[in-house]
């Protein structure tokens, strides 16, 4: 494993989820109080029937391990902080979409361990040998996910100027953050993303474009407003790719599961930019 893998990316992705808590509040973790059952089916939806879904894409298109492998943690991470983008492009409901993304992390310190184990074994135990330590995983989603988070809330309840004053300049190093994340896996897994490009591709446009169906089916069946339902229709596909990123490297050890995560990553970003744009009130859009 080389040290741009083993080491830089943890530590790139630990400062991207520090900066994720200095976007965030109490106040959005309280926010669930005042719609406890949008917040409930919302997360339920995620932790249960994304699952389910990936894993009936594993067996319909029996991928190669290592995308197999990329899917089950992506489908087992917590929603992302992209979805607040889209969101927010979307001019959808931006509140309940912060308040799942902060909910959405807190329970992956149990959800995600225990829904990526269950996939392992049942999908890819025989193909690939792969046992899951649960608290290994655990400590991961601690460490890379909560722990900066909540450090980057402390920074902002504390220092509010200093996060006022520097708040471009933290998107900006975000950014760059995330792009460094996206160019060392691009190349260090070069010739297992060209191996199965094909798959991968196919994999993660049917991921994103049915996620984004149930969330958008869930929230219509419910009779919820427009906003709310394009909100879920971000919120469905949009998975922490960080948390996958590193489990697969410091849990599994398995380099080659990175291969779905960048190319997954550019996928998601070309299907769900188009359709929040087309999505959106027309008043909004003018």
């Amino acid at each position: 494993m080389s040290a741009a893998i083993e080491i830089a990316l943890p530590l790139l992705i630990i400062l991207a989820m520090t900066i994720v808590g200095l976007e965030l509040t109490p106040a959005d973790l309280g926010r669930v109080l005042h719609v406890p059952a949008q917040v409930a089916v919302s997360l339920l939806g995620q932790v249960l029937v994304l699952p389910l879904f990936a894993a009936a894409l594993i067996v319909l298109l029996r991928p190669d391990p290592a995308v197999a492998g990329g899917l089950i943690l992506a489908a087992a991470a917590p929603q992302a902080m992209s979805s607040n983008f889209f969101t927010l492009l979307a001019r959808a409901n931006i509140a309940l979409s912060v308040t799942l993304t902060a909910i959405s992390s807190m329970l992956a310190l149990a959800a995600t361990p225990l829904i990526a184990k269950l996939g392992f074994s049942l999908l890819l135990d025989h193909q690939a040998g792969m046992v899951l330590p649960v608290n290994e995983v655990m400590q991961q989603v601690a460490i890379g996910l909560l722990l900066p988070v909540g450090a980057g809330m402390l920074v902002r309840h504390f220092a509010p100027a200093f996060v006022e004053r520097n708040h471009v300049r933290m998107q900006r190093l975000s950014l760059a953050a995330l792009a460094a994340l996206l160019v060392i896996i691009l190349a260090d897994q070069a010739a297992t993303i060209q191996r199965n490009l094909g798959s991968i591709i196919a994999t993660a446009v049917l991921f994103t474009t049915g996620a984004a169906a149930l969330g958008w089916s869930i929230a219509r069946a419910l009779n919820w407003t427009h906003a709310d339902a394009i909100t879920l229709l971000v919120a469905f596909p949009s998975r922490s790719l960080s948390i996958a990123t590193l489990i697969a490297i410091n849990v599994l050890g398995r380099t080659d599961f990175l291969a779905f995560a960048a190319p997954f990553f550019l996928v998601q970003a070309l299907v769900l930019l188009p359709v929040t744009l087309l999505t959106r009130p027309a008043s909004a859009g003018a």
